[in-house]
Protein backbone atom coordinates (compact mmCIF):
# COMPACT_ATOMS: atom_id res chain seq x y z
CA UNK A 1 0.00 0.00 0.00
CA UNK A 2 1.22 3.49 -0.58
CA UNK A 3 1.53 6.50 1.34
CA UNK A 4 -0.92 8.08 -0.22
CA UNK A 5 -2.94 5.47 0.61
CA UNK A 6 -2.57 5.12 3.91
CA UNK A 7 -3.01 8.53 4.74
CA UNK A 8 -6.50 8.39 2.93
CA UNK A 9 -7.12 5.30 4.81
CA UNK A 10 -5.98 7.14 8.26
CA UNK A 11 -8.63 10.45 7.54
CA UNK A 12 -11.26 8.02 6.61
CA UNK A 13 -10.46 6.28 9.84
CA UNK A 14 -10.41 9.00 11.88
CA UNK A 15 -13.67 10.53 10.27
CA UNK A 16 -15.39 7.84 11.18
CA UNK A 17 -14.75 7.61 14.80
CA UNK A 18 -15.32 11.09 15.36
CA UNK A 19 -19.03 10.95 13.59
CA UNK A 20 -19.52 8.41 16.17
CA UNK A 21 -17.96 10.36 18.62
CA UNK A 22 -20.09 13.18 17.62
CA UNK A 23 -23.67 11.15 17.39
CA UNK A 24 -23.17 9.96 20.72
CA UNK A 25 -22.30 13.21 22.62
CA UNK A 26 -25.36 14.61 20.62
CA UNK A 27 -26.94 11.73 22.15
CA UNK A 28 -26.08 11.70 25.36
CA UNK A 29 -26.78 15.77 25.92
CA UNK A 30 -29.99 15.22 24.39
CA UNK A 31 -31.27 12.21 26.67
CA UNK A 32 -29.66 14.53 29.80
CA UNK A 33 -31.65 17.00 28.39
CA UNK A 34 -35.30 14.83 28.60
CA UNK A 35 -34.49 13.44 32.17
CA UNK A 36 -33.81 17.54 33.21
CA UNK A 37 -37.42 18.17 32.11
CA UNK A 38 -38.66 15.44 33.55
CA UNK A 39 -37.07 16.42 36.67
CA UNK A 40 -38.80 19.84 36.24
CA UNK A 41 -42.09 18.08 35.82
CA UNK A 42 -41.99 16.01 38.51
CA UNK A 43 -40.77 19.03 41.02
CA UNK A 44 -43.41 21.41 39.23
CA UNK A 45 -40.66 23.58 37.78
CA UNK A 46 -42.17 24.75 34.43
CA UNK A 47 -39.51 27.08 33.65
CA UNK A 48 -37.30 26.81 30.60
CA UNK A 49 -39.50 23.35 30.19
CA UNK A 50 -38.57 21.62 26.74
CA UNK A 51 -35.65 24.00 26.33
CA UNK A 52 -32.84 21.63 28.08
CA UNK A 53 -33.85 18.34 25.25
CA UNK A 54 -33.46 20.53 22.25
CA UNK A 55 -30.36 23.11 22.97
CA UNK A 56 -28.43 20.71 25.18
CA UNK A 57 -27.20 18.92 21.99
CA UNK A 58 -25.60 21.97 21.25
CA UNK A 59 -24.29 24.02 23.62
CA UNK A 60 -22.70 21.34 26.06
CA UNK A 61 -20.60 19.63 22.65
CA UNK A 62 -16.94 18.99 23.10
CA UNK A 63 -15.10 19.12 20.37
CA UNK A 64 -11.85 18.08 22.11
CA UNK A 65 -13.35 14.77 22.80
CA UNK A 66 -14.50 14.45 19.21
CA UNK A 67 -10.78 15.64 17.99
CA UNK A 68 -9.30 12.78 20.41
CA UNK A 69 -11.45 10.40 18.57
CA UNK A 70 -10.14 11.69 15.04
CA UNK A 71 -6.37 11.24 16.42
CA UNK A 72 -7.36 7.36 17.24
CA UNK A 73 -8.93 6.79 15.00
CA UNK A 74 -6.33 8.18 12.31
CA UNK A 75 -3.79 6.11 14.09
CA UNK A 76 -5.66 2.80 14.66
CA UNK A 77 -5.65 2.59 10.96
CA UNK A 78 -2.50 1.58 9.73
CA UNK A 79 -2.34 -0.85 12.29
CA UNK A 80 -5.99 -2.81 11.29
CA UNK A 81 -4.73 -2.43 7.73
CA UNK A 82 -1.46 -4.51 8.59
CA UNK A 83 -3.11 -7.04 10.92
CA UNK A 84 -5.23 -7.72 7.87
CA UNK A 85 -2.64 -7.78 5.71
CA UNK A 86 -0.59 -10.50 7.80
CA UNK A 87 -4.33 -12.56 8.01
CA UNK A 88 -4.65 -12.75 4.50
CA UNK A 89 -1.03 -14.01 4.10
CA UNK A 90 -1.07 -16.28 6.61
CA UNK A 91 -4.56 -17.98 5.64
CA UNK A 92 -4.96 -17.56 2.20
CA UNK A 93 -8.06 -18.20 0.06
CA UNK A 94 -7.87 -21.15 -2.18
CA UNK A 95 -8.99 -20.06 -5.78
CA UNK A 96 -9.75 -23.18 -8.49
CA UNK A 97 -6.77 -22.09 -11.28
CA UNK A 98 -8.20 -24.31 -14.01
CA UNK A 99 -11.21 -25.17 -15.65
CA UNK A 100 -11.14 -29.04 -14.31
CA UNK A 101 -10.32 -27.73 -10.96
CA UNK A 102 -14.04 -25.58 -11.36
CA UNK A 103 -15.80 -28.18 -12.40
CA UNK A 104 -14.74 -31.03 -9.81
CA UNK A 105 -13.09 -29.30 -6.96
CA UNK A 106 -15.98 -26.83 -6.07
CA UNK A 107 -16.67 -28.25 -2.87
CA UNK A 108 -13.55 -28.98 -2.18
CA UNK A 109 -12.78 -25.77 -2.94
CA UNK A 110 -15.93 -23.91 -1.07
CA UNK A 111 -15.31 -26.43 2.00
CA UNK A 112 -11.45 -24.72 2.05
CA UNK A 113 -12.66 -21.60 1.82
CA UNK A 114 -15.06 -21.57 5.01
CA UNK A 115 -12.74 -23.46 6.79
CA UNK A 116 -10.13 -20.01 6.31
CA UNK A 117 -12.33 -17.56 6.78
CA UNK A 118 -13.10 -19.59 10.07
CA UNK A 119 -9.69 -19.57 11.22
CA UNK A 120 -9.36 -15.87 10.31
CA UNK A 121 -12.04 -15.24 12.37
CA UNK A 122 -11.10 -17.32 15.08
CA UNK A 123 -7.63 -15.82 15.19
CA UNK A 124 -9.00 -12.11 15.09
CA UNK A 125 -10.90 -12.31 18.04
CA UNK A 126 -8.47 -14.16 20.38
CA UNK A 127 -5.81 -12.20 19.31
CA UNK A 128 -6.29 -8.79 17.97
CA UNK A 129 -9.69 -7.86 19.08
CA UNK A 130 -8.24 -8.23 23.16
CA UNK A 131 -5.27 -6.10 22.12
CA UNK A 132 -7.14 -3.51 20.00
CA UNK A 133 -9.86 -3.46 23.75
CA UNK A 134 -7.16 -2.56 25.39
CA UNK A 135 -5.36 -0.22 22.96
CA UNK A 136 -8.86 1.70 22.64
CA UNK A 137 -8.95 2.33 26.37
CA UNK A 138 -5.07 3.33 27.30
CA UNK A 139 -5.07 5.31 24.25
CA UNK A 140 -8.00 7.31 25.05
CA UNK A 141 -6.85 8.11 28.61
CA UNK A 142 -3.46 8.80 27.82
CA UNK A 143 -4.88 11.53 25.14
CA UNK A 144 -7.31 12.74 28.27
CA UNK A 145 -4.12 13.02 30.41
CA UNK A 146 -4.77 10.61 32.61
CA UNK A 147 -1.92 8.79 34.75
CA UNK A 148 -1.05 5.46 35.40
CA UNK A 149 -3.81 5.19 38.47
CA UNK A 150 -6.86 6.84 36.34
CA UNK A 151 -5.85 4.29 33.67
CA UNK A 152 -5.67 1.14 35.59
CA UNK A 153 -8.81 2.75 37.11
CA UNK A 154 -10.49 2.96 33.53
CA UNK A 155 -9.27 -0.67 32.37
CA UNK A 156 -10.88 -2.29 35.68
CA UNK A 157 -14.20 -0.77 34.81
CA UNK A 158 -14.07 -0.67 30.49
CA UNK A 159 -12.04 -3.39 29.37
CA UNK A 160 -14.47 -6.32 30.37
CA UNK A 161 -17.46 -4.85 28.85
CA UNK A 162 -16.22 -3.40 26.01
CA UNK A 163 -14.46 -6.89 25.29
CA UNK A 164 -17.90 -8.63 25.69
CA UNK A 165 -20.14 -6.38 23.82
CA UNK A 166 -17.43 -6.88 20.66
CA UNK A 167 -17.95 -10.62 20.68
CA UNK A 168 -21.20 -9.59 19.88
CA UNK A 169 -20.26 -7.11 16.91
CA UNK A 170 -17.49 -8.46 15.37
CA UNK A 171 -17.44 -12.11 14.89
CA UNK A 172 -20.42 -11.57 12.75
CA UNK A 173 -18.73 -8.45 10.65
CA UNK A 174 -15.43 -9.93 10.59
CA UNK A 175 -17.17 -13.39 9.16
CA UNK A 176 -18.39 -10.70 6.32
CA UNK A 177 -15.71 -8.83 5.77
CA UNK A 178 -12.96 -11.78 6.00
CA UNK A 179 -15.35 -13.99 3.31
CA UNK A 180 -16.83 -11.12 0.91
CA UNK A 181 -14.54 -7.66 0.75
CA UNK A 182 -11.02 -7.20 -0.49
CA UNK A 183 -8.32 -6.71 1.17
CA UNK A 184 -7.98 -3.19 0.36
CA UNK A 185 -11.39 -2.48 1.46
CA UNK A 186 -11.53 -4.14 4.21
CA UNK A 187 -10.45 -1.72 7.36
CA UNK A 188 -12.95 0.89 5.37
CA UNK A 189 -15.48 -1.89 5.74
CA UNK A 190 -14.74 -1.82 9.40
CA UNK A 191 -14.86 1.28 9.59
CA UNK A 192 -18.31 2.01 8.65
CA UNK A 193 -19.17 -1.23 11.21
CA UNK A 194 -17.39 0.76 13.42
CA UNK A 195 -19.87 3.85 13.04
CA UNK A 196 -22.01 2.17 14.98
CA UNK A 197 -19.51 0.59 17.34
CA UNK A 198 -17.57 4.20 18.19
CA UNK A 199 -20.95 5.59 18.93
CA UNK A 200 -21.30 3.11 21.72
CA UNK A 201 -18.04 3.42 22.64
CA UNK A 202 -18.00 7.43 23.36
CA UNK A 203 -20.83 6.89 25.09
CA UNK A 204 -19.94 4.48 27.47
CA UNK A 205 -16.42 6.38 27.45
CA UNK A 206 -18.47 9.17 28.83
CA UNK A 207 -20.15 7.11 31.80
CA UNK A 208 -16.70 6.10 32.92
CA UNK A 209 -15.08 9.53 33.06
CA UNK A 210 -18.38 10.48 35.25
CA UNK A 211 -17.95 7.68 37.38
CA UNK A 212 -14.62 8.40 37.87
CA UNK A 213 -14.98 12.05 38.92
CA UNK A 214 -17.91 11.04 40.73
CA UNK A 215 -15.72 8.81 42.71
CA UNK A 216 -13.10 11.26 43.59
CA UNK A 217 -15.19 14.59 43.63
CA UNK A 218 -15.42 17.17 41.27
CA UNK A 219 -11.44 16.87 41.20
CA UNK A 220 -9.93 14.67 37.96
CA UNK A 221 -9.58 11.24 38.04
CA UNK A 222 -7.12 9.83 39.95
CA UNK A 223 -3.46 9.86 38.30
CA UNK A 224 -4.62 12.48 36.04
CA UNK A 225 -2.34 15.20 34.77
CA UNK A 226 -4.45 17.80 34.33
CA UNK A 227 -8.17 18.73 35.16
CA UNK A 228 -10.90 18.15 32.00
CA UNK A 229 -14.20 19.16 31.34
CA UNK A 230 -16.82 16.69 31.66
CA UNK A 231 -17.46 15.15 28.15
CA UNK A 232 -21.24 14.80 28.98
CA UNK A 233 -23.27 16.42 31.72
CA UNK A 234 -24.43 13.43 34.10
Amino acid sequence: MTAKRVIKLALFSGSVFATGDTIAQHLDLWSSGLQSDRSKTTTGDRSGFGSNAAKGGISGYNPAQTLRFFVYGCTFAPVSYKWHAFLNTRFPLIKPTTEVEKLFSLRHVASSRVGTVLKRVAVDQTVFAPLATGAFIVGMGVLEGQGPDALLERIRLQYPKFLLAGYVVWPAAQLVNFSLVPLAYRVPFGSVVSLFWNTYLSWENARTRRQQMALHGSQSPVGSSQASSVDSPA
